[in-house]
């Protein structure tokens, strides 16, 4: 009679192992996407904003929120970015849930008139930083507000909520 062979229990360790790889593999792949790291693929010129915060006091000193702004060249071409002043390449408005706009970046009357512009190279990104003030009278605490923003013509937007 033929005795069947003696079969060895599975491996755990290796086991473990490649589900640890595949689980960091997925956590990585999870957190590049949520962070908009693959959106840089998709746009021919693509614009990030880092907000220093989501939340701000509005008690104590004047309320500001810093500002990370990148813009990236995603083409084989250079790109030709223009703005009507220098005081437009960035400009931003803040809106309550309702839609009302509560504040907008101040007109600068001694801004000159003439147009700027500057070359984005193929694969090149742009970077400043800039820092929105808060007029605490226009916010009440507790709710939250939408910033849109615009950097080179370019626009987008973040939330905060004012505490």
């Amino acid at each position: 009679m033929n005795k069947p062979l003696p079969q060895e229990g599975p491996d755990w360790r290796r086991t473990l192992v490649r589900i640890g790889i595949w689980f960091a593999f997925v956590a990585a792949l999870a957190y590049a996407v949520s962070s908009g790291e693959f959106a840089v693929f998709q746009d021919d010129v693509h614009l990030a904003l880092e907000p220093n915060r989501d939340s701000v006091s509005l008690a104590g000193k004047a309320p500001v929120i810093e500002v990370k702004v990148s813009l990236r060249n995603n083409t084989a071409s250079d790109v030709t970015l223009k703005a009507a002043s220098a005081c437009k390449m960035f400009r931003w408005q803040i809106f309550d849930r309702a839609g009302d706009m509560i504040q907008s970046k101040v007109n600068e009357e001694t801004c000159p008139t003439t147009e700027v512009s500057a070359i984005l190279p193929p694969g090149q990104k742009l970077e400043e930083f800039y820092a929105i003030a808060l007029a605490p009278q226009r916010y009440t605490a507790g709710h939250d507000y939408l910033v849109h923003y615009w950097y080179w013509g370019y626009e987008g937007q973040f939330e905060f909520k004012a505490e």
